[in-house]
């Protein structure tokens, strides 16, 4: 009973010494930590954001470029004045103020622009080419307020003539007769940039006379083959309009 009690107690020794010798064995040896290593180690790679987005900014440049290279480029090549000393001239530009801001008028020509669905910065530079952002001139012919309106268009079109001088019904009057020739030139030209370079001479001209030089049996639908066969008044009007939209676009935000 004895040799048997002894025996039991020495394998019970034998059991303990074994396990922590093993857990002694796995104490020394140091943990793989290069298998999974920290996000904020050297090591991590990180996605380069900043060349994507720079990538994307480049793309998008790109893109409203071409979509106003057409017409403006007819501005530049075609134009019968001087494209960088006219837009030199301008010397209330920048105005006082905030960065991207264009004129007194901006916050009346955002709202008006956005109601009938125009870029602010081309109804702006169209005023500029009308009335030089001067809300009391007035033509020989007439026209009136920062747009140059006609009273009889006003009355067309549903406004007061005798309200004109102000900066609002002038501007909203403006803006509605613009929406009211893209939507008429709609019939005729399907591109869009084309489209809006017969609007604005029609505006500055008459639809009817726009309408004489312009052809589908000859094939004179494009205003590059178009714009020589109206007045030279008319011809600088739009050029004017598309190089001054061109640099408020690149001066102001949208």
């Amino acid at each position: 009973m004895t040799r048997r009690l002894v025996v039991t107690l020495l394998g019970a020794l034998l059991a303990i010494l074994c396990d922590q010798q093993d857990q002694t064995s796995k104490a020394a040896v140091p943990p793989d930590t290069t298998a999974m290593p920290s996000p904020t180690a050297d090591s991590a790679v990180v996605p380069d954001s900043t060349a994507s987005t720079a990538t994307a900014r480049k793309q998008d440049r790109t893109r409203k470029t071409a979509r106003k290279s057409r017409l403006l480029q007819c501005a530049l090549n075609n134009g019968r004045f001087n494209p960088r000393k006219w837009l030199e001239e301008d010397h209330t530009f920048p105005p006082p103020g905030p960065p991207g801001k264009i004129s007194r008028f901006d916050p009346i020509i955002r709202k008006m622009a956005r109601r009938y669905g125009f870029d602010w910065r081309l109804i702006a530079a169209q005023i500029y080419a009308e009335s030089g952002f001067d809300s009391t001139a007035k033509s020989h012919c007439g026209a009136r307020g920062l747009m140059q309106v006609m009273p009889k268009t006003a009355s067309h079109l549903g406004a007061n003539p005798v309200e004109l001088e102000k900066p609002e019904v002038n501007v909203a009057t403006g803006c509605l007769y613009d929406r009211r020739m893209v939507t008429l030139w709609k019939r005729n030209v399907d591109n869009r940039e084309e489209r809006l370079a017969f609007a604005l001479a029609s505006y500055n001209a008459g639809r009817g006379r726009v309408l004489r030089s312009f052809s589908s049996e000859d094939s004179l639908t494009e205003w590059k083959k178009v714009h020589p066969l109206l007045p030279d008044e008319t011809q600088d009007y739009v050029h004017r309009i598309a190089l001054k939209y061109d640099f408020y676009s690149r001066y102001a935000l949208p």
